[in-house]
């Protein structure tokens, strides 16, 4: 089975805040991409962190559990973290997994 390549985008739309475009298959495989990215990111001097997961076409456990580990990476420095974009597929797989809870979600998914 093909996956979809997984890719991280980071730019910064405002002063402090700083944006992740996720796409592709986030999984075991892939998520250590963005973890390895968290300690640079949580550096600098960031007060919001938007994470756009428009063009997730997959998650699994593993990239959940990533997305888990940089909401309390932010929280540490401390930092505001929430979704601006998400597909209703993972709009319903944060609902059926109670990170709709935790997270600072779009209007739009809720």
């Amino acid at each position: 089975m093909e996956t979809a390549p997984f890719l991280v985008e980071i730019d910064n739309p405002e002063p402090d805040t700083t944006r992740l475009t996720l796409s592709g298959d986030f999984d075991y495989t892939t998520s250590g991409e963005l973890a390895a990215l968290t300690p640079t990111l949580m550096s600098r001097g960031l007060k919001v962190l938007e994470v756009d997961l428009n063009g997730v076409t997959f998650i699994d456990s593993s990239g959940l559990a990533t997305l888990i580990h940089l909401f309390h990476a932010a929280e540490e420095v401390p930092a505001e973290m929430r979704f601006v974009g998400m597909t209703p597929y993972i709009a319903h797989l944060f609902e059926v997994t109670a990170l709709d809870q935790v997270f600072n979600l779009p209007t739009s998914a809720a």
